[in-house]
């Protein structure tokens, strides 16, 4: 009787976690369709892109067509990739840096303001960014920004969720390394760079890596400020490129947006324990 009832509740648990597993293999699926057809779609010939799932045989004319151009397809998608690794690489720099600075005077020292100032940052994190957008752009028309470089990277130079992340690792590092770091002669300049950033490499990584991705993919700040064509990042690009005349080139299309997606999917493959890390350690103490 013992013996049964055990076997029943193990065959139970079995079918449970067959059950939670094809669930969760079929929405992988699911979420992986897109990606394997957009890829699959890149190297099929034109005909086959919507006739056939699996290519008879395989060709990179589209990405040819789009690093080199052709008849009709004049867009600079090898500089929107520059462009792009450009803006990204230097907003994300910008984030660490400032991230850092902000998170160890909001985390370490004592000044006057300190709460009002760290908790009016976590308000920023509230709103969706979308809410200043019209505020942001008035400003950088103002300022003769638009079309740039500058105009681009100006509104991204900094995070709120960045700057929390710093602050809340660095109240965890111990106030006696600081101490003896001051003894020696350091400044707190020196104690960021030479003391504090080592030893949250993970959550600077986190950071830095989550941003970067985030602002490759950056699109309607991007679509707002820049109208020239050699100063469009990838995105915007191909967004104008799936317009108007271009629309009979969907091979290209798959192959621009593959360009743009596999960078993004190796930085996360390399980086991915980088992810747990930060999120594990970020040290969130009051």
């Amino acid at each position: 009787m013992i013996g049964s009832l055990v076997r029943s509740r193990k065959n139970r648990r079995h079918l449970t976690s067959v059950a939670i597993y094809a669930v969760l293999t079929a929405g992988a699926l699911f979420w992986l369709f897109p990606f394997v057809w957009m890829f699959l779609a890149s190297i099929k010939p034109t005909e086959e892109i919507y006739t056939r799932f699996w290519p008879t045989r395989l060709t990179l004319e589209h990405y040819r067509l789009v690093l080199q151009g052709g008849v009709a397809l004049q867009r600079p998608f090898l500089r929107a990739f520059f462009n792009t690794l450009f803006v990204a690489s230097v907003q994300t720099a910008a984030i660490v840096f400032i991230g850092a600075i902000t998170g160890y005077a909001l985390g370490r020292l004592e000044f006057r303001a300190r709460d009002a100032l760290f908790n009016a940052i976590l308000y920023q994190m509230i709103f969706p960014g979308i809410l200043f957008l019209i505020p942001t752009f008035l400003l950088v028309l103002r300022l003769n920004l638009i079309n740039t470089y500058a105009g681009m990277i100006v509104r991204f130079l900094t995070d709120a969720t960045g700057v929390f992340l710093f602050t809340q690792f660095f109240k965890t590092i111990p106030q006696d390394l600081i101490d003896a770091a001051r003894m020696d002669g350091a400044g707190e300049f020196t104690i960021i760079w030479r003391i504090m950033i080592p030893l949250s490499a993970s959550v600077t990584a986190f950071v830095a890596i989550f941003n970067f991705m985030a602002r490759w993919d950056e699109f309607l700040w991007n679509l707002i400020v820049v109208r020239d064509y050699d100063l469009m990042t990838l995105p915007v690009l191909l967004a104008v490129f799936t317009k108007g005349e271009y629309g009979d080139y969907p091979g290209a299309q798959m192959a621009a947006a593959t360009i743009l997606t596999l960078p993004i999917l190796l930085l996360f493959m390399l980086f991915r324990r980088y992810f747990e890390e930060g999120i594990v350690t970020t040290g969130l103490k009051g």
